[in-house]
């Protein structure tokens, strides 16, 4: 009896190439590698519970804050809608609170390029803004910075 060629017995399965793509391929983070990316978008999912590109969302909403021109201080506001987890980000301190929490859920090897992404970004925070006395000294440090009024307002 003849043998069947590998061919043959792969082409019902189909080949992995062959396969159509079901979704999209997950957006891209801003100044990370494409297998950060990747662990980003899938903690976004798994562990966090997140819309795609929160993460990226957070991390441009904080360049953004601290790309303000000159050497004055910076005040973060809060958000309108700080309830709402679409509107939560427009509040710097919790787009920061965002980025730690995604940190605390990436292995170690996507968690230290993250950080390094993010440590420039902490040391202009400290320097750019105020430390509030009166504040909780249970918050994080980036909540204990003096605030003034709300996003939108």
């Amino acid at each position: 009896m003849p043998r069947n060629r590998p061919g043959a017995l792969r082409a019902p399965q189909g080949s992995f190439s062959a396969r159509p793509r079901t979704a999209p391929p997950p957006p891209r983070v801003h100044g990370l590698s494409a297998r950060t990316s990747l662990a980003v978008n899938r903690a976004e999912a798994d562990v966090l519970h997140l819309r795609p590109g929160s993460v990226d969302r957070a991390l441009r909403r904080c360049e953004g804050f601290l790309a303000a021109p000159g050497q004055s201080p910076l005040y973060p506001t809060e958000a309108y809608c700080a309830s709402c987890p679409g509107c939560a980000l427009d509040d710097v301190r919790e787009a920061m609170s965002l980025l730690a929490q995604t940190l605390a859920a990436l292995p170690p090897r996507p968690r230290s390029e993250l950080s390094r992404l993010l440590a420039p970004l902490r040391r202009r925070y400290l320097a750019r803004t105020l430390p509030d006395p009166f504040a909780d000294r249970t918050l994080p440090w980036w909540h204990r910075r003096l605030a003034h009024g709300v996003e939108g307002w």
